[in-house]
């Protein structure tokens, strides 16, 4: 079954001699089979199996992945690509790897790059703070955030194009409320 924020519907199917065995097992979905939104075709979700009821597995959200030919069309001759990694927190204490890529249009030096690179961490930082895992990760497959990053991040520099091309929960301890 799908993550609940995906509406919990039947994705597939899978084989078990117990079917304890499969609580752990992660899965990668294309978005397009569980969402229908063929706009988004180059994104992949991982899911893992978090419980069994009957015959049906449960899954929870672990991540996203942008298919490796949607970041080599981005990237462009005269352009400068600029790489940002790092891990941000939810508002409900998830702990969230968020690996960006854009491009500037024309080469620039390393201090754009760098002013750039560093507006874009703080905007995501930002955006993980005001927001729970789910809508986090809904505002990226979307692209609402990677807009707003383009329109910020054009303020420094002219951006071609922006994509947040991978996202990994790494900590999943929910903080004490």
């Amino acid at each position: 079954m799908a993550p609940e924020m995906f509406g919990g519907k039947q994705i597939g199917e899978t084989l078990a001699a117990d079917p304890k065995q499969l609580i752990g097992r992660t899965l990668n979905v294309s978005l397009i089979d569980i969402s229908r939104n063929y706009s988004k075709f180059f994104v992949k979700l991982r899911i893992r199996i978090s419980s069994i009821d009957g015959n049906k597995a449960h899954t929870k959200l672990v991540g996203h992945e942008c298919m490796r030919e949607r970041i080599y069309r981005m990237v462009q001759r005269h352009g400068r690509r600029v790489d940002a990694v790092q891990e941000v927190v939810t508002k409900d204490g998830v702990h969230v790897r968020v690996k960006t890529v854009f491009m500037l249009i024309k080469r620039v030096g390393s201090s754009t790059k760098n002013d750039t690179r560093k507006l874009a961490s703080d905007l995501i930082e930002e955006a993980a703070k005001k927001a729970k895992l789910e809508d986090f990760i809904n505002s990226v497959i979307e692209g609402d955030l990677q807009h707003k990053l383009k329109k910020d991040c054009s303020k420094i520099y002219p951006v071609g194009s922006i994509e947040i091309r991978k996202t990994e929960v790494i900590d999943e301890k929910v903080a004490a409320a």
